[in-house]
């Protein structure tokens, strides 16, 4: 599929939106800060409450609808408490301002992500670099099983090969 590209991402907001998405696209993002900021606006200026991600994305203003889904998904109503908590972000039609329009929207629940796999040369390549389980499945998907055979590498005992 061709990438689409929105005309306000040219204009280079200082902060994500709607534009920042192709159809149907959701964005998986890590929560680094959330503070009260003050956002320059056509009428001046309001204090808001800014969400800065981990990934490379642009600050989220944060409305009291996307507060209360991070705090269902955090855990807590407490912004200091929703530092490195994972949220999805998607693009929904909303009523605003007397017109329907898109907006960025925080899914209430917290996203799904599935880990991979590992490779018989992953595998081979944790027990050289002599990983432990925890920072293996920091990043992928294991069993019981698959982690005898890491061990099994790292002790040469691998019934593979």
């Amino acid at each position: 599929m061709t990438k689409l590209t929105h005309f306000k991402s040219l204009m280079n907001p200082d902060y994500i939106g709607a534009y920042a998405f192709q159809p149907g696209e959701r964005k998986i993002v890590t929560i680094k800060t959330a503070m009260q900021q003050t956002v320059k606006n056509a009428q001046g200026s309001d204090d808001c409450l800014v969400v800065t991600f981990e990934e490379k994305e642009k600050p989220l203003i944060c409305n009291v609808t996307n507060a209360k889904s991070i705090s269902k998904v955090a855990g807590s109503s407490f912004i200091e408490e929703w530092i490195g908590t994972k949220i999805e972000l998607f693009v929904a039609q909303v009523s605003a301002f007397g017109d329907t329009v898109e907006a960025v929207r925080v899914k209430s629940t917290a996203p799904v992500i599935k880990k991979p796999t590992m490779t018989e040369a992953q595998k081979r390549s944790a027990a050289e670099k002599d990983a432990s389980r925890e920072l293996v499945e920091k990043h992928y998907s294991i069993t019981d099983e698959d982690w005898k055979e890491i061990v099994g590498y790292k002790t040469g005992e691998s019934n593979e090969g």
